[in-house]
């Protein structure tokens, strides 16, 4: 497994896109330092599939179906991985705060000022590895390229590439960076492929031992496009917390299986303390900072575990209808 390249993978789908740019609506920026930024603001619902693959390092698949919300059809995407560590720990979690600075002088002081900030996924981070979750994950990508993906509508500048080339030991004209605001279609649709790697997460953070999932499905509804990444954000959290049903293989002994089984109970989003409203209302009521928020909030509504050791199963958490349509403005 670890011989695995996912930067490489990435890049043949991120050459895809390119080549067939029409296809998918992207806009392709060649910046001077020759690092490729790929604008998929206006893509197509097969560039959003893309995307998400390339979220994954192109070890995950992402497909479309539907979600039948009492009636009212929405889509919905249909995640799954057999690498699901390396896909989406090592590579879709959003885990990489990437921050631009530069001096400017105002009525005589000079002031750092932010130029470009954004969190980078996809697989660049296992090039980096600056974030702390590598010293848990057992894995070196030796890739000569670099792809990122951020969820901004903002461009990243040659300075910024520049920054995730060092990062990264690689030369910069070898570096891609994909992005998008969370206000469009590919937004919703990316959002919504992270349902196997919010999973994850949430099992990280209650001590689940994560090394030992060994397979990993997911499905979500695409939340409809807000008028603004605001109420985009909402949404699409909304989309996860109550509408994400996940299901995941796991490898364990019998004598270890009730423990794991009895932490699962504590990974649903319906157990955190912040649940219950639609997420917009959360994020104002906590005055718009995530930090007043209870982390255990994201996280998929339904876990289902299977032990392939034992054949035994576990299944947690609740939908919320109710919830999903009146974030979504249903009627």
């Amino acid at each position: 497994m670890h011989h695995i390249k996912i930067n490489e993978l990435a890049r043949n789908i991120v050459d895809k896109i390119i080549d067939h740019n029409e296809i998918y609506k992207a806009e392709i920026h060649k910046l001077d330092n020759d690092a490729i930024i790929l604008d998929m603001s206006n893509s197509s619902w097969l560039g959003g599939k893309l995307v998400g693959e390339i979220c994954m390092g192109g070890l995950g698949t992402v497909d479309f179906s539907y979600y039948d919300l009492d009636g009212q059809i929405i889509p919905s995407v249909n995640v799954y991985t057999s690498d699901p560590i390396i896909a989406c720990m090592a590579s879709q979690l959003a885990g990489w705060n990437i921050k631009l600075k530069k001096e400017v002088e105002k009525e005589g002081v000079k002031k750092k000022k932010v130029i470009f900030q954004s969190l980078g996924s996809g697989p660049a981070r296992a090039k980096s590895k600056v974030e702390k979750l590598f010293e848990e994950i057992n894995y070196t990508d030796n890739s000569d390229c670099a792809i990122i993906v951020f969820e901004t509508p903002r461009l990243p500048n040659e300075e910024v590439m520049e920054i995730v080339a060092n990062k990264c030991g690689i030369e910069v004209k070898n570096t891609y960076a994909i992005c998008a605001p969370t206000a469009c279609l590919i937004g919703s649709i990316q959002v919504a492929a992270r349902i196997v790697e919010t999973g994850i997460h949430k099992l990280h953070e209650i001590n689940f031992p994560i090394e030992v999932i060994h397979d990993g499905f997911g499905t979500t509804t695409i939340a409809p496009i807000a008028k603004d990444d605001l109420g985009a954000m909402g949404r699409t959290n909304d989309s996860i917390i109550a509408g994400g049903i996940t299901y995941y293989t796991i490898n364990v002994e019998k004598e270890k299986e009730a423990e794991l089984f009895e932490i699962v109970n504590k990974a649903p989003a319906n157990t955190s303390s912040s649940y219950g409203k639609p997420f917009i209302d959360t994020f104002k009521a906590a005055d718009y900072n995530f930090y007043d928020i209870d982390p255990g909030l994201f996280a998929p509504a339904i876990y289902t575990i299977t032990n392939i050791k034992t054949g035994k199963s576990i299944t947690v958490g609740n939908a919320n209808h109710e919830l999903l349509k009146q974030s979504y403005g249903l009627i």
